[in-house]
Order: structure tokens, then sequence, then C-alpha cells
């Protein structure tokens, strides 16, 4: 890292070998570059580098830590290790499993457990659950989907194992909390049902979903003196970094642990804990500080300017009513924020099309670096993704996203992929809802063959589409027009993909991971189709499309291995083609090069920016009119806030808890971006949104009371 240390910093680094810190502060003041320095300071100490552990939260956030270690000015040799309590506990549950042997089914003791993804677990939730939700009427009123139905439980689940609490008290948890109507309660009852009922079936079968993992791990093998041994042996060096986004059992763990520790560094971000409908807990997380031998705390931002600080303190001053002792730079504060101007407020359009033409203007006459802006919404939609990807690239600017709530299902290329394996795969049974159609094949084609139009694609389909199969382009010979206007060109490419199907219906079927990836391989990221490199001006979507289609086959090879131990008759191409277009298959997955940043504008929700703790230049903050900045999402069979320590029991949750909880995130979030930002935000907003309805969220209204107070300035 080139930044130079403070003096304050300088003196946490260099603190002796054997000491025991707790770095507090808000966000941009400096605490994980201290980590990070800390981290090269024990290494040049002398410190074995095996024996150091680096515990985040998520990996995301210990993307400096990982630059630090693959530093190539670094001694080659050991590496510390960085981790997070679901890849910690995976490492222990997969390394001492004979040890859960009484926990597990034991009438085979000698079969290793198998870890289940997100996916997976969906899958085993549709099949075990929807038979007893059909036969009892259970969850009669709720009208979310079955993918968010079976999430709400599996995140059930999680809280449970996360803040430390029986899986069995559920619902007596939440209707204590919640005593609604009386459907309401039901509603509780059946989630608790369901959630026993898989559980049940995991610990039968050996099948480890996270919240198992998490709990045997805590709970059995932690206490165990050999894995504990393990761990506390090997692990002499302990830094914990934004131990506010972690959870009660993660705190536990390292209450525990840090006393056999040599040194530690506990890092502390005040005024934050964006994880809690996760299970973080800030509370938890700062009783750490009292194992600490020395507490320090850094407060200088290095990351705003003096006129986006000055914004800081005055949208601080206008969400709380309160007056900071916090210095205000009258006429400053102005240079930090740009709103949409009045001529381009009025449609959702008009403000998307100001938005590209600003992030164009920085880029190219301004010369910013492109992976100093982001664009954030509360909720990143399709259709508002593909606008400002299609605006940006017309202009020049590449952009990525993330979006690690977007399922594969959801992706146009999974589902080109998935029609191409249903028709290569013409044994299979598939319901009639989900045979393969005329606008599957269109879609497929406009994926897969690169600058296809869906003129051509239509008349592809209309005329080569017949009783479920591809037929070759080379022989409409008695239709020299037809074969004019879709062109000799996207004849050749059609040929090419029909022929590679035929051939492989004429051999032996592979696994459906192999299929995918001899398709992608062998035709689909050749010269002139869609998953070429070069068909493209903007090379980040094809790099984007070519890492879908890489978790597209980690998620089918991942389904197919444990499927196989469970169901070993079962089809497994045929399941996860048939799970995927249920919408059941829903796994989030980061991309693979997550560890770098792309040079490219950045679209991504604001949460998701938020947890990825890296600061930015210019910010744009989309649709602020949203009562998505402030509520959350739609949770009828859960609540992260009653579902925590924190919360009394017996206490109940009421209209204002939701209030005040909804006014505390939202300071929340708008504190946390200005402190990520170093120069300036565009605030995008328009009258109306992408629907054509009129709103007015408390963010909107914030920011009118914020351009009144600037005009009253910039008059006196």
């Amino acid at each position: 890292m080139s930044v130079r240390l403070t003096k304050k910093q300088e003196e946490i680094v260099a603190s002796p070998l054997d000491a025991k810190l707790f770095l507090r502060g808000r966000a941009g003041t400096g605490k994980t570059t201290v980590g990070v320095w800390r981290l090269r300071q024990l290494i040049a100490a002398g410190v074995p580098a095996h024996s150091i552990l680096v515990l985040v939260p998520q990996k995301r956030l210990a993307l400096p830590y990982y630059n630090e270690i693959r530093n190539p000015r670094r001694k080659g040799g050991a590496e510390a290790t960085v981790a997070t309590l679901g890849s910690l506990s995976h490492q222990i549950v997969n390394l001492f499993w004979p040890l859960l042997a009484k926990q597990l089914n034991q009438h085979e003791p000698l079969r290793r457990p198998a870890f289940l993804s997100s996916e997976l677990i969906q899958y085993l939730m549709f099949k075990l659950l929807e038979p007893q939700i059909a036969q009892n009427d259970y969850f009669n009123s709720v009208t979310i989907t079955r993918p968010r139905l079976f999430s709400q439980l599996a995140d059930n689940l999680n809280k449970s194992a996360l803040v430390g609490f029986p899986h069995t008290t559920l619902a007596q948890r939440l209707k204590a909390a919640l005593p609604s109507d009386q459907e309401q309660a039901h509603i509780y009852d059946d989630a608790q049902t369901c959630v026993n009922v898989f559980r049940a079936y995991c610990l039968e079968h050996r099948l480890l979903d996270f919240s198992l993992q998490v709990s045997q791990f805590i709970q059995q093998l932690w206490p165990h003196d050999v894995p504990r041994a393990y761990l506390t042996r090997r692990y002499k060096h302990i830094i914990a970094d934004n131990l506010e986004e972690d959870t009660p059992v993660t705190h536990q763990l390292l209450r525990e642990w840090l006393p056999g520790c040599h040194s530690a560094l506990l890092i502390y971000d005040e005024a934050a804990s964006y994880r809690r409908f996760l299970g973080a807990d800030e509370v938890s997380a700062e009783s750490l500080q009292e194992l600490c031998t020395t507490t320090y705390e850094l407060d200088a931002t290095r990351v705003m300017s003096p006129a986006v600080e000055s914004l800081l303190v005055e949208i601080s001053e206008l969400m709380t009513g309160e007056t900071l002792d916090a210095p205000k730079r009258k006429g400053e504060t102005a240079a930090a924020i740009s709103f949409t101007p009045a001529s381009r407020s009025r449609f959702h359009t008009q403000m998307v099309d100001w938005v590209a033409d600003t992030v164009a203007a920085l880029v190219q006459e301004e010369k910013v670096k492109q992976n100093q802006i982001v664009i954030l919404a509360p909720l990143m939609s399709d259709s508002l993704r593909f606008s400002l990807v299609s605006r940006l690239e017309s202009r020049g600017v590449p952009s990525y996203t993330l979006r690690p709530s977007r399922p594969l299902h959801a992706e146009p290329a999974v589902r080109a992929l998935i029609t191409l394996a249903k028709l290569a795969h013409s044994h299979w049974q598939i319901e009639p809802q989900h045979q393969v159609k005329k606008f599957d094949v269109v879609q497929m084609l406009l994926s897969a063959m690169a600058d296809l139009d869906l003129a051509r694609a239509t008349l592809l389909a209309d005329i080569r589409f017949v009783g479920g199969k591809l037929l070759p382009f080379r022989e409409i010979s008695k239709n020299p027009e037809m074969r004019a206007r879709i062109t000799e060109v996207f004849g050749e490419r059609f040929d090419k993909l029909v022929g590679w199907l035929d051939a492989y219906r004429a051999g032996t079927p592979e696994t459906i991971d192999i299929f995918f990836s001899r398709l992608f391989g062998e035709v689909l990221s050749q010269k002139g189709f869609g998953f070429h490199f070069s068909k493209r001006a903007n090379p980040q979507n094809a790099f984007d499309e070519a890492r879908i289609v890489a978790n597209l086959i980690d998620s089918s090879r991942s389904f197919r291995q444990t499927l196989d131990q469970i169901e070993p008759d079962t089809d497994t191409g045929q399941e996860y083609a048939r799970m995927v277009d249920a919408g059941i298959l829903a796994d989030q997955y980061e991309p693979r090069d997550w560890k770098k940043s792309p040079d490219a504008v950045l679209i991504a929700p604001a949460y998701t920016f938020l947890l990825s703790n890296q600061p930015v230049e210019y910010q744009f903050w989309l649709n602020i009119d949203s009562q998505a900045w402030t509520r959350r999402l739609q949770q009828p069979l859960t609540q992260p806030y009653v579902l925590s320590r924190q919360w009394p029991a017996g206490r109940i949750w009421t209209e204002n808890d939701e209030q005040q909880t909804s006014r505390e995130m939202l300071l929340r979030v708008v504190t946390g971006l200005l402190k990520r930002c170093r120069k300036k935000i565009f605030v995008g907003y328009s009258k109306f949104d992408e629907r054509g309805n009129e709103r007015e969220g408390d963010l909107r209204i914030i920011f009118d009371l914020l351009l009144r107070t600037l005009n009253q300035e910039t008059n006196m």
C-alpha cells in the first residue's frame, strides 16, 4: 500500500507483538489500512505468516488483506489465513467430521457429510416441503414466490445459528414480539414446522446447510479439545476487521479465543452494522473492547474532501434534528453535491440520460478514472440496469454490475443454455409448461449468435424450429428470398450450432456441467457467437457473460455431485433444468475476479457498495424518492430485528419501532455512503418513476430541505 500513515496509525502498527488492541472509528479514517500494515509489521518482525488469522464478516471485506498477501514484493513462503465464520467452520467441519457421528445419522458413521449450497437448500426444500405445504394448506395467506418463501425459511435457520438460539424456538420468539392477528401466528407456526422437518431431514441424511454447519462447529467442535487445539495452537495472532458487521457467535468465538492469543487487533466501525438483516450485532462486537489491553480511536477522515465532510454534517443535522459539533463550511457544501437539472427530472428516462451524460463527461472531459465512479440505487432492477449499461456503452464508457441478490436463472445467458440443454436432451421428460417454445428459441438465438437482430431470430425460429427440434438452415433451398433475408452469414452460424447439437444427441449424454462446458468452449465462445470476447465495444459485458456461464457450470456441477449422493437414480441434468425453470435454484455468486477492481464504472445497489467498503471519488444516487431507501423488504416469515440478542424477551415490536429503525438505517446508509466519497455525489430523481408513478420518499424530503438550506446560504 502506497498510502502514508499518520502518527497515530504508525503507533498502532508498531505496537508490541504481544499487544491486544481495539481500534474504533468511523468509516474512512484508515482503520483497515492499519489492519493491513499491522499484518505486514507482524510478518516483518518474524511472526510466522501461517500463525496469523484475518477474520472478516464476508470475503469482499477481505480485499485489502488479499492484496497485501499477494503483493509481488512480498517474500515467498506461507501465507496468513483470511477467513469468514463460514469458511472457517467449513474447514473445521470438513476436517473433523468423524467427531460429529453422534449428532448426525449414526447408521452411516463412515460417510462424509455433504455440504449444501444455497441452491441445493432451495431444491431440497422444494422437494421435501412443497408436498406438505400443499397437503396441509400452509402459508395460504402468503403471496410471495416459492423461492422467496424457502429463502426466508433458510434465513430463519441461519439466524438461529448465527445469533445462537435453538431453531425450535423461532415461532415462539416471533409470536412473542409480533402478536398481531391470528393468521400471522399461523404463518410463524407453519414456518416452524417446515424448518423442523428440513433440519431433521438434513441430520438423517448427513447434509450440512450453512446453519447446521455453523451450529455443529460452534456447539460441538469448538468445545472439543482436538479441534479447539488445532485452531488455537495454529493461530496465535488475530486481526478481526469490521467486527460490527459480524454475528454474536463470531464474537463469542473471539471472546473465548483471545485470552490464549499472543496478539490481536480488533477493528470496529462506528455507526455502521449494515448487515443487521443478516445477523450483524454492533453491541456484541463493541463488548469485545473489554478483552483488549489498549483502545485506539481514529477520527480524522482520509477519504472525504472538506466539502463532502461539510455535506455530511449538513445532512446529519437535517436527519437527526441535532446540531453537531463539527465544521460546516458555507459555500463549500454546494460543491460536493449536484442535482438532476429541472429540465431532466420529469421522466425517469430523462434522469437516466442525465446520469449517462454526466458520467461520460467526467470520464472523457475531466479524465476521471472509470473505477472511481459508482452508480447506486436502493434496488437495481433489470430495466434500470439495462438502461444504464446500454446508455453508458453508447457513450463509450464501460461498466460492470454487482447484484448479489440476482439469481442465475434471471440471466439471459443462463436461460439460453438451459434452452439448448433441453433441445440437446430430447429424452428428458419435461412438463408442458416448461417445454421449449418459439419464444425461448428466439431469446436463445439472440444470446447465442453475435449481432443477430430480433427480426432474423424470429424468422429462424418460425421456419427452422419444428416439432421441438432445430432444423439446418442449409435445407432452405426452395425459398431464396428467405435465405437472403436471414443472410448466409447467420445461416452458417445457425448450422454450426445445429450440427453441434445433432452430433451431441448421436453420442452418449454427458453430465449437465460437462455439457455446458463443452457447448460454451466448442461453439458459443467462438468467433461469430454470442460469448466471443471481441464481439462488443464494451469488453466488460463479454467478461460478465463468460463469468455467468462459469457460475452456471459451477452451480450445475455442485448440484450433480451432491444430488448423486442423495438421489443416485435421479437424472440430475433434467432435474437441474426443471429447477432453474421453476425459479427454485437461486444461488448467488460473486464474480470470479472479485479480488480485482475492473477499470469500469460500477453499477450496484447501495447496500452492496457499502459492504464492499471501497471509497470512490464520485457517487450517483438514483431514485431518491423510492421508499426502498428506508423500508425493509416484505418478510412475512421472519423479522431480523426481533431475532436478535439485543431484542428483550417479551417486548412487542410496534409501528414506532419500525419507523425508528427505518430512520436509523437511512441515516447509517446515507452517512456511510458519504464517508466513502472523496469528491462529490450526484443526486438523481424524477417526478415519475419507471412505472410512471409519482412518489415522495423520506430521502427525497431530506434533499429538498438540504436544497433550500443551500439556496438560503447562497442568497445570504
